[in-house]
């Protein structure tokens, strides 16, 4: 069976819950938060960067975040904030030596029901029409990132279908299966699901599961344990399930790493370096054109 590529969403200052002790509360310690969860078997980070007073992206500090975590250790990049406009988003694709390996894309619109400590339950709606999902396509061909494709449900695989009949799509393909998070993009937590969304992917696709929100921490260690064994690839971290267990705060993003390690290596999967994770997803050069 391929190695395990685990896939670690760190959290970010300023996230939904802040007052939690694994969320990073600055930059200095997501950079940290990275470095461990790389230690601890993560072989990608996802995390969003810096904004601005106005909450725009500050593109050419979210490079030098990449930057500095690179020159402590080997773990791939991805950037978040799939629901940022287009235009704040494109910049990050042009930062040299500073962009991402990889770069999230939402298939569908963003559309969640959020709860922050202070302000109570809020929503967040983000549209992402298909004319702006083939600039992304085109745009991360034209300077080598590769996109990590988000399908919070299968609405999503057609949009998806879509972007590959133009060739706007290189194999191996990178699809990241999104399930229990509140808002009209919810899709149940439930081994049925995945089993069902699994079934639905394009033969060359490489695929990995993420379960949030209304999974809870036991059902997405749940969840998790099933895709491994099914052969699949699993994110987790602070920015998806912040608990350890139900009520029980993670002590940070490597703990939570750690435990998926210990699953994966019990069932007899390896655990994928960030090396490896180059090769199962096509990203054959150290570093990709500037």
């Amino acid at each position: 069976m391929e190695k395990l590529i685990i896939f670690a969403a760190l959290g970010y200052p300023g996230s939904a819950n802040p007052s939690l002790p694994a969320i990073p509360a600055t930059w200095e310690e997501l950079g940290e938060s990275a470095v461990a969860a790389r230690a601890a078997g993560a072989s990608i980070v996802h995390f969003h960067g810096p904004h601005d007073e106005q909450g725009k992206i500050i593109p050419d500090r979210w490079g030098r975040l990449a930057e500095e975590i690179r020159k402590r250790c080997d773990v791939l990049i991805d950037f978040g904030q799939a629901g940022a406009p287009w235009e704040e988003r494109k910049p990050l694709l042009q930062l040299g030596t500073g962009k991402p390996d990889f770069f999230a894309v939402s298939l569908t619109n963003h559309d969640y029901r959020r709860r922050h400590p202070d302000r109570g339950d809020y929503d967040v709606y983000y549209s992402h029409t298909r004319k702006e999902l083939e600039e992304y396509a085109r745009n991360c061909l034209e300077y080598g990132v590769k996109p990590h494709w988000e399908i919070w449900h299968a609405g999503g695989l057609w949009n998806f279908e879509y972007l590959a009949k133009q060739g706007l799509v290189e194999k191996p393909y990178w699809l990241e299966l999104l399930f229990g998070t509140p808002g009209g993009t919810w899709s149940p937590p439930t081994l049925e699901e995945i089993d069902h969304r699994i079934n639905t992917l394009p033969a060359d696709a490489v695929y990995s599961v993420t379960a949030r929100g209304t999974a809870g921490p036991l059902g997405q260690t749940r969840m998790l344990t099933f895709v491994i064994i099914k052969g699949g690839h699993v994110r987790l971290g602070t920015q998806d399930i912040p608990y350890y267990a139900e009520g029980v705060p993670a002590k940070s993003n490597a703990q939570l790493v750690e435990r998926i390690v210990r699953i994966a290596t019990e069932l007899g999967r390896e655990i994928a370096t960030p090396d490896d994770a180059r090769k199962i997803l096509g990203l054959h050069t150290q570093r990709l054109q500037s």
